[in-house]
């Protein structure tokens, strides 16, 4: 008989690093990097003085966007290593909305439990374009991409 429990030590496929500005929310001012994995996305909190060296400057070279895997138990332990962290895997995500804005991008997530999830970052560090491509194929009609950025 073989165990229902994921291998700890098994590794994720190669996460690419959207932005190390994300935020949870408006009221969550706390830098954190924001991974884009196959499985889904991982977000884990930077802490305050990342956040006071990034200010409002670029935190990843968008052009040469470091890549990564992730032991299931590193997920783990981020998950456990603070209330901002968040691993939301594409079966949880019953909508999702990515908008281009003109200083920022958000994502917002509506989750199959009710709950909901929202991740935003400086528009300088792009990430639009590969999280759009990603979210349409994983998430088919579930996806839907707003431009708040025109008009």
């Amino acid at each position: 008989m073989t165990s229902m429990k994921p291998d700890l030590d098994e590794r994720t496929d190669v996460c690419v690093l959207i932005s190390a500005s994300c935020t949870t929310s408006w009221f969550d001012w706390i830098h954190g990097e924001l991974w884009l994995c196959p499985a889904g996305l991982l977000r884990r909190s930077l802490g305050l003085w990342a956040t006071i060296r990034h200010s409002n400057r670029r935190s990843v070279d968008p052009t040469n966007r470091p890549t990564r895997a992730f032991r299931l138990g590193e997920i783990v332990h981020i998950l456990a290593a603070g209330r901002r962290n968040r691993w939301v895997t594409w079966g949880e995500i019953s909508h999702a909305i990515l908008k281009r804005g003109v200083l920022d991008h958000s994502l917002h997530l509506d989750l199959r439990n009710g709950s909901r999830e929202k991740f935003i970052w400086l528009r300088i560090d792009g990430g639009y374009d590969v999280l759009e491509e990603t979210l349409a194929r994983s998430l088919g009609g579930r996806f839907e991409a707003r431009d708040k950025s025109i008009g």
